[in-house]
């Protein structure tokens, strides 16, 4: 699991070296908080967009040859913006989107290959792992790069966010190869398994897309509970991550413990969930997150805010866990289950980012931190009634659900 571990540490540093500091530099070369915007939108659009499209690539390519595009579609722009004429917003812009494509591969990719490295009665602590390892990327990569651009250093930033990138498909080299698959773990992937002869197109390939769309929408019916809960508990960071600053002045430590404890709840709560099954997990977990994301409504009481923040991550870091092993169990074991999990999983995380972030402020403008932080968790507390049995979420079929 190193090369793994090592991709993961790689590909995020990258990520979150440049995730404030890219905005800054388009700000700084002349359009303000306008550029600075789009700079995070092209980031999110292109993320958001390229992953429906990663199990496709994932069942032609294989992860390798994914995770290897992947890390130098996220270290070769930061190599192309090192130009005094990259620096227009609308070229750091477009290579932001050019990162956000790499970084959608990325962690479809990632998640799938750390699923397929490990059996299910033991895939919580290796997710679990391998969540830490992506939250210490944050946490160390974050404050690095916003350092290095308030000292005007953004040649050493783009620099390190590029050198970080390039462990990725160093990473992949020390990752075994692809055991042999069941016939089972074949189903509705495309590849030689599926051919009955030459020149033969796999079954995928030749169902019409109008008889694949309710195919895939029972598929995800099962996945709606728990992807519910992960949407709502990232609701939940986007509010926090951006509207605590703005309203707490303990913010910084505030957020930095929230991190912390979100990094120690992964390690833990991966082996727990291996030992009680991620279902039994994930409703105590958000019910912690939601409790913590209240705090914020007392924002200049610096120990309340400080310790709320902590208990949000240690509930946040849990959710995180206990929603993406009950999407991968409730996807099935094939390769294709746990591709559709991988996508599925991290676009409600990006989803829900988005929208805490973009939903938070009016709400923020109209009632303050007292409207916003006790409503953010009041969400997160309403979405576990997604996980009762008998009640999908709204314009899911009602399939049974393993547990």
């Amino acid at each position: 699991m190193g090369g793994a571990l090592l991709a993961a540490f790689g590909g995020f540093a990258s990520f979150n070296l440049l995730l404030s500091a890219a905005p800054m530099y388009a700000a700084r070369g002349g359009g303000g908080p306008v550029a600075a915007g789009a700079v995070t939108g092209a980031l999110t659009a292109a993320t958001v967009a390229v992953q429906p499209l990663t199990p496709r690539l994932l069942a032609r390519a294989g992860e390798r040859v994914s995770l290897q595009a992947a890390g130098l579609l996220l270290g070769l722009p930061c190599l192309a913006a090192l130009p005094a004429a990259a620096s227009a917003p609308a070229a750091v812009a477009a290579l932001a989107a050019l990162r956000g494509l790499g970084f959608g591969v990325f962690v479809v990719a990632g998640v799938a290959l750390t699923a397929r490295l490990f059996p299910p009665d033991r895939r919580g602590r290796a997710i679990g792992v391998y969540g830490a390892v992506s939250g210490a990327a944050g946490i160390l990569g974050t404050p690095l790069g916003l350092t290095l651009a308030h000292h005007g250093a953004y040649r050493a930033d783009f620099l390190l966010a590029a050198a970080a990138a390039a462990l990725v498909p160093l990473a992949v080299l020390a990752l075994p190869g692809r055991p042999a698959r069941p016939a089972a773990a074949t189903a509705g992937v495309p590849g030689p398994q599926r051919r009955s002869g030459p020149g033969h197109a796999p079954a995928s390939a030749r169902t019409p897309a109008r008889a694949r769309a309710p195919r895939l929408r029972a598929r995800l019916g099962p996945l709606a509970g728990p992807l519910w809960v992960e949407a709502a508990s990232t609701t939940a960071y986007g509010v926090l991550f951006t509207f605590l600053p703005l309203t707490a002045d303990a913010a910084p430590a505030a957020l930095l413990a929230a991190q912390a404890a979100s990094v120690g709840a992964r390690l833990g709560s991966g082996r727990l969930a291996d030992r009680i099954g991620p279902a039994a997990l994930l409703t105590p977990a958000a019910a912690v997150a939601a409790l913590g994301a209240c705090a914020g409504a007392a924002p200049h009481r610096a120990v309340p805010v400080t310790a709320g923040a902590a208990l949000f991550g240690a509930g946040f870091g849990a959710v995180q866990n206990a929603s993406l092993l009950l999407v991968m169990r409730r996807a099935g074991e094939t390769a294709a289950g746990l591709r559709l999990a991988g996508v599925s999983w991290n676009l409600a995380f990006d989803a829900g980012t988005g929208l805490g972030a973009l939903g938070g402020g009016p709400l923020l403008a109209a009632g303050g931190p007292a409207a916003l932080f006790p409503a953010t968790g009041a969400l997160l507390a309403v979405s576990l009634a997604a996980l009762l049995p008998g009640r999908p979420a709204p314009g899911t079929p009602r399939t049974p659900q393993p547990p």
